[in-house]
């Protein structure tokens, strides 16, 4: 347990569809840790008679996930949140999260993530099914919700809150921005500072956490605030969680550390994943935000993006291993070059 600047702070880890799959959270946990949780990227489409094996694979059997994980659904449907929920208390899990924050057009014109924000009503009648439902009413699934500000305007976050505290979360985690905004434009903690006077559940603050100096500003922004998510900024350096607890890692060791992760995402890589392009693919999306821990982060992305074969990519990954870490300011302009 580690304690920062005199108060305990949790951390979790934001799910991220196509990276953070159980492969990505182990080597995570092995190798670097620091996080408290870690949550899983969401299920969609499941259905509510009878759940593909499939569907599960990321998170069965329970004994191999090795980091603290909650399972995530995204889902417009009670009946097939309380068939996952059934699923995944089967499998020993103590906590489901309800995904109401996703932005991409492809989900919210179909009233699921965030494009169900600004139908309060519709989030009251799923939740109303929800409790009425014994997995939930009796505590056996806890459920704790991922949302916005709202979808179209950021208002609508002040009706959804009503809804949720007239039922018993787990937990609400709120990123700071509407759904339109998708992952672009500033997120807005002061918006976060006012929900979370209304809100009476514990709240998780998530959104462009990027480096220390960051961490520190929002404290000052949100008082108090003491659970937090980190997303793209930990994509970018898995040592983010640590340097956040105050924790200093030596260079020698942290290269050592980075290492270590890396072989072993490699090695789940070419044990899990059909196909050599498929293999290099799922590394070149890590490595597309992972390439900012390094100073000529668009140089050493560049290198990688281009290896062609397994030998290639082994090549580039060494070459930039060689390269001097970021500063924080550094790490910071190649998060805002991922959010154009």
């Amino acid at each position: 347990m580690f304690y920062l600047y005199g108060m305990f702070h949790t951390l979790s880890l934001a799910p991220f569809r196509g990276i953070t799959n159980k492969y990505y959270r182990q080597a995570l946990h092995k190798h670097i840790g620091g996080y408290d949780t870690y949550y899983a990227p969401f299920i969609t489409g499941c259905g509510h008679q009878q759940i593909h094996p499939s569907k599960l694979n990321d998170l069965l059997p329970y004994d191999e996930v090795q980091a603290l994980t909650v399972p995530q659904i995204l889902s417009n449907d009670a009946r097939e949140i309380i068939a996952l929920a059934q699923a995944v208390s089967n499998a020993e899990y103590k906590k489901l999260n309800w995904n109401l924050g996703c932005p991409f057009r492809r989900i919210t014109h179909k009233k699921r993530g965030s494009g169900l924000l600004p139908f309060p009503g519709t989030i009251k009648k799923i939740l109303n099914d929800l409790f009425q439902d014994e997995v939930f009413a009796s505590g056996e699934i806890r459920l704790s919700v991922k949302t916005r500000t709202g979808y179209d305007s950021p208002d609508e976050v002040n009706e959804v809150v009503k809804v949720f505290n007239a039922f018993p979360l787990d937990e609400i985690i709120l990123h700071p921005r509407t759904g339109v905004q998708l992952y672009s434009g500033r997120a807005a903690p002061e918006r976060y500072a006012a929900v979370k006077k209304d809100c009476r559940h514990p709240l998780t603050y998530n959104g462009d956490i990027v480096t220390r100096q960051a961490f520190l500003e929002l404290q000052e922004m949100i008082p108090g605030q003491r659970a937090w998510m980190l997303g793209r900024g930990a994509l970018i350096n898995p040592f983010l969680a640590h340097e956040l607890r105050g924790v200093h890692i030596p260079e020698k060791e942290k290269r050592h550390m980075l290492a270590a992760f890396h072989q072993s995402l490699w090695e789940h890589a070419q044990e899990n994943i059909p196909g050599e392009h498929r293999q290099t693919g799922w590394m070149k999306a890590i490595w597309h935000y992972m390439s900012g821990m390094f100073a000529d982060s668009e140089n050493v992305f560049s290198g990688i993006k281009k290896s062609y074969n397994k030998e290639h990519f082994m090549a580039a990954v060494n070459q930039a291993f060689q390269q001097p870490f970021a500063s924080d300011e550094e790490i910071s302009i190649h998060f805002q070059r991922l959010t154009r």
